[in-house]
């Protein structure tokens, strides 16, 4: 664990290393403060040292370098503070220039690494707004530089230093450019190179004129830039002065302005001061000219691109796509000897991916994806992504056979496993629509609109399909887009959803147990409509529920005027379909049951065994209200997958068998050893059992030896309304059974000598 000085070092360093340099400038300057100089810029390149061991970022090149840098600096400090305490001024160039030399070299280069990551675009924009200065340092000090007398080295390094100090600016602006400037790491660091750059051209001034002396206030930059970078390499922020990496090369109207603002400063220069020579002017403000027009090619370009193309898979989108369309149309033959194809995909399960992997994950996945759909088409064909999980191939030129050989290939192609990046394999499967046509009149939309129609036929027909349009599907379409405009009137005005109630009779008494609630549509012109037609529809739509909630209200409140009129409650039964288990279901829930009074246990909500694929989320949507005591059935019980495995991991508390098991019982021994098998389970999970669909008195007589609690049926009662209920709470028990035996299994022989009454209406002997 690391003590609190060394969590604060990065201050402290900052603390000493300024008060040293304080008594440096405060202090007549002599032979003691001289070293004092020399040891505050000794210390940098250790600071950043103990940074990288410290923090050790995944990006160490360009701080290495700086790092080295710095020591390149010191140990020209040394050379030149040796030179001087031994009483001489040092030789032009010395060691201590090659050391500086190297110094600015380096700690431009790591300063250039850092910035690497943020694309050229950054260097474009820092040579755009340096090129000015550069024009101007070039007249002020590099041409006087040159015609200073002395050696070929003289000349050299009395030209290098401040070119090389106009390469560190260079650098650092472009990390500027590029880095988020908010971190501390990152503000010290570039504070540390403009402060170096100041004092540079500050020291290449007064070195011309000869007026240089130790002690001054030029080297409080030089001071300053170790100082600085020192206690940006040692701060935890350091780790952030590498810039993300951007997809798209921005260029916004601010930064567009400066640049244009930064190339017109030489030509504005140019009409108040005309040196002798101006090429500096001239050049400078040509290259900087050229630098703004070739930085905005690049964004230009890439918008025009992204005009027509999806940004992740790179694939076209759907304004390209309809383009492309419209082209291969017009391109048709009149004699319609060819076709245009559509496939229309959608991948399915996606959302499984992105709920538990996350986005990034999702995102590798469709790269995958587009990546083998390009595999699978011809040179010709375009792919194009629409959003979201959905894709489109246009074949321009195909024939049915081919259009159907390629979305076999696809279906081919992405039935390969996907490996994620936990290391789980994803095995994706494509919902396809199939639309071709030889008229080069069809209209565009409608091409695309009847390829997605056929898709989601293909989703309803099961998933992972090819699906062929036709006109029937067309229908299909239409009408379910009719029904759902309707639905969402129906939904706004009371009266043309409503609720009959299908009875359920204790097997053993034949009393009334409880009611199941059926939502009916008293449609305007198609009149009374069943579920069956438009619950599907509010699913697809997302307005289930409201229809849920509707259904709900309703039947609580009849419930409690039956309570009113009879003294008990009678327990009822609402459908839940398995898209609203979500935590919103619960909340409706309980809230609806504490308006209307009603007790939890009175409640049982039914779901398909289907909707109970998922069991963590059942569990998080139901559990609340199962806490609450309200009552769950697993509805059309048989007819999904995984049955009991599903039942027992929910302890639900009734097991609803589906009529599919019980039409005909009392003549097909395999269907009866079926329910009883259901019979036995649910009992032994602790759970009752209803038998659906109860139409044969002889049915009912096996299920009764069987031991199945209750049933419901149009042999015991049709559905009725709420006034039906009151009266069926008011009668003796619909159905007496006598058995003629004691219960075991029973065959198909043993129904003589047993006798059902039902109100009548049939009896068997």
């Amino acid at each position: 664990m690391q003590t609190r000085g060394a969590r604060h070092l990065w201050w402290i360093y900052l603390l000493v290393t300024s008060a040293l340099a304080a008594i440096y400038l405060t202090v007549p300057f002599n032979a003691g403060t001289r070293w004092i100089y020399v040891l505050v810029n000794s210390t940098a390149p250790v600071a950043v040292w103990l940074g990288l061991r410290r923090h050790s970022p995944q990006r160490r090149t360009g701080w290495l370098m700086i790092g080295a840098g710095l020591l390149f600096s010191a140990a020209g400090d040394i050379v030149f503070a040796t030179h001087t305490a031994l009483g001489g001024d040092p030789p032009f160039p010395s060691g201590a220039d090659v050391l500086y030399l190297a110094g600015h070299l380096t700690i431009a280069a790591g300063a250039a690494v850092l910035a690497a990551r943020a694309g050229r675009t950054a260097f474009v924009d820092s040579a755009v707004i340096l090129a000015p200065l550069a024009g101007i340092a070039w007249i002020l000090v590099v041409q006087p530089a040159m015609t200073v007398g002395g050696s070929l080295p003289a000349r050299f390094f009395a030209v290098a230093a401040p070119v090389n100090t106009l390469l560190v600016v260079y650098c650092a602006l472009a990390l500027a450019l590029g880095v988020e400037l908010r971190t501390p790491g990152v503000r010290w660091l570039l504070t540390g190179l403009l402060a170096w750059f100041v004092s540079d051209a500050l020291y290449t001034h007064v070195g011309l004129t000869g007026t240089y002396t130790e002690g001054s206030l030029i080297d409080l930059g030089w001071m300053a830039m170790p100082i600085l970078l020192g206690t940006a390499g040692l701060h935890p922020s350091m780790v952030a002065t590498t810039p993300r990496r951007s997809a798209l090369n921005v260029l916004t109207l601010r930064r567009a302005m400066i640049l244009l603002g930064a190339a017109l400063i030489l030509p504005t220069l140019h009409l108040f001061w005309d040196p002798d020579p101006d090429i500096a002017l001239i050049v400078g403000a040509a290259l900087s000219m050229g630098l703004v027009a070739f930085r905005l090619t690049g964004p230009i370009h890439e918008l025009a691109w992204r005009a027509g193309h999806d940004p992740l898979t790179r694939l076209v989108n759907r304004s390209l796509l309809m383009d492309r369309l419209a082209l291969a149309l017009s391109a048709l033959p009149a004699d319609r000897s060819a076709r245009v194809g559509l496939l229309f995909c959608d991948l399915d399960h996606f959302k499984d991916v992105n709920d538990s992997l996350g986005h990034d994950a999702g995102d590798r996945v469709l790269v995958e994806i587009s990546t083998r759909l390009r595999a699978a088409v011809g040179d010709g064909d375009v792919v194009c992504r629409l959003g979201g999980d959905e894709f489109v191939i246009l074949m321009p030129e195909t024939t049915d056979e081919r259009a159907a050989a390629i979305a076999e290939r696809v279906g081919e192609n992405l039935g390969r496993p996907i490996r994620l990046a936990d290391g789980t394999e994803f095995f994706a499967s494509l919902s396809i629509g199939l639309r071709t046509t030889g008229d080069p009149d069809a209209d565009p939309d409608t091409l695309m609109q009847d390829a997605d129609t056929a898709m989601y036929q293909a989703k309803a027909a099961g998933r992972g399909r090819v699906v062929r349009f036709d006109a029937e599907i067309r229908s299909e379409a239409a009408q379910r887009l009719r029904l759902d405009a309707d639905l969402r009137h129906a939904l706004t005005h009371p009266g043309e959803l409503f609720c009959l109630y299908q009875p359920v009779f204790r097997v053993g008494d034949g009393r009334l147990s409880s009611v199941e609630a059926l939502v009916r549509w008293q449609h305007p012109a198609d009149g009374v409509l069943p579920p069956a037609l438009f619950v599907p529809i509010a699913e697809a739509a997302g307005t289930i529920a409201q229809v849920f909630a509707l259904v709900l209200e309703q039947t609580l409140a009849e419930q409690r005027g039956w309570y009113n009129r009879t003294g008990r409650w009678i327990p009822v039964a609402v459908n839940l379909s398995p898209r609203q288990l979500d935590a919103s279901t619960a909340d409706l829930v309980l809230t609806t049951l504490r308006r209307t009074g009603t007790p939890p246990d009175m409640l049982t909500l039914e779901l398909t065994e289907t909707g109970m694929a998922e069991p963590a989320t059942v569990a998080a949507a139901l559990g609340p209200l199962r806490r609450a005591g309200v009552r769950i059935a697993v509805d059309d019980f048989g007819t999904g997958y995984s049955s009991m495995a599903r039942v027992a991991d929910h302890g639900w508390d009734v097991v609803k068998i589906d009529r599919a098991f019980v039409a005909g019982i009392h003549r097909d021994t395999s269907r009866a050893a079926l329910a009883d098998a259901m019979v036995k389970m649910a009992h032994a999970l602790g759970m009752q059992t209803v038998a659906e669909g109860v139409d044969n008195a002889a049915d009912l007589q096996i299920l009764a030896r069987l031991g199945c609690e209750y049933a419901q049926g149009y042999l015991l009662s049709h559905p009725v309304d709420a006034v039906g209920i009151l009266e069926l709470a008011d009668t003796e028990p619909r159905v007496s059974v006598e058995l003629a035996s004691g219960p075991g299994r029973v065959e198909p022989g043993e129904l003589a000598g047993v006798q059902l009454d039902v109100e009548g209406r049939e009896q068997v002997v």
